[in-house]
């Protein structure tokens, strides 16, 4: 006795080849992974600070300028993290020539040490080296 052979139907076929005519298929090669590329470094600030002279004994005088800080905006100084003074910025975000002091405490620093003086008005912040001389 022979078994019937059981036909097979076409269907998955026809449906593979509609779905690769419509544009569904699955693609035969997988597209490239995206990266999202992310970054722990803040963005740049648009302030800056210069300091003159860029070196001195602690106790003495450094005049500090500046820009692209908030209009009328108040800016705050330290040196190493020590407030140290604040001025107001002009109308056009600038200040020029603000004294402030290194402090004593930092007497005691090996001459040739390089310290931070920054500049902070609300969000923006900017920086300039300072060495500590005998």
């Amino acid at each position: 006795m022979r078994r019937a052979r059981r036909r097979r139907s076409g269907l998955p076929v026809l449906i593979s080849s509609l779905a690769v005519a419509a544009g569904c298929a699955a693609p035969t090669t997988a597209p490239p992974p995206v990266v999202a590329a992310m970054s722990s470094t803040p963005a740049p600030s648009p302030a800056h600070l210069a300091a003159q002279p860029v070196a001195g004994p602690a106790g003495g005088e450094v005049r500090l300028s500046g820009e692209g800080y908030p209009a009328h905006g108040r800016v705050v100084f330290t040196f190493h993290g020590r407030r140290v003074g604040d001025t107001t910025a002009d109308a056009a975000g600038r200040f020029a020539g603000v004294p402030v002091r290194v402090p004593d405490s930092f007497a005691d620093s090996a001459p040739g040490t390089q310290f931070t003086i920054g500049a902070t008005s609300g969000p923006l912040s900017a920086e300039a080296p300072f060495v500590i001389t005998r």
